[in-house]
């Protein structure tokens, strides 16, 4: 069994919030680079319109998840004041702690069940 997470946040943005978003989410990957050692992957995509965005991310513990969520706590507001999470998937055996955290985000939790990476 592993205790590494990782999830998946789609963000839908609203019209006009287009250059903000990104801008907030370059503040975002920088305060994550520099200050969170236990977050293994940090990623953001868009799809072809730019209409969504999102983000793949890949947590060592349910730990590290908790100091991310703390983290980042002040630029959340500020995202969502230009797009809404339309899907937030969270796939790892988490503690009590981390799964009331991302479950109050609106996130769907999946229990870590078998397999492997290379």
């Amino acid at each position: 069994m592993t205790n590494e997470i990782q999830y998946t946040v789609e963000w839908t943005i609203k019209p006009g919030g287009l250059k903000i978003f990104k801008d907030i989410a370059n503040k975002a990957i920088k305060l994550v680079q520099d200050s969170e050692p236990g977050m293994k992957g940090y990623q953001w995509y868009f799809n072809n319109d730019e209409s969504k965005c999102y983000t793949a991310e890949w947590q060592l513990s349910s730990e590290s998840l908790l100091t991310h969520l703390q983290n980042v706590g002040s630029i959340l507001p500020e995202l969502l004041e230009h797009s809404d999470i339309t899907r937030f998937e969270v796939f790892g055996n988490l503690n009590s702690k981390a799964s009331e955290a991302v479950k109050g985000l609106g996130a769907k939790v999946f229990g870590y069940f078998n397999g492997f990476t290379r």
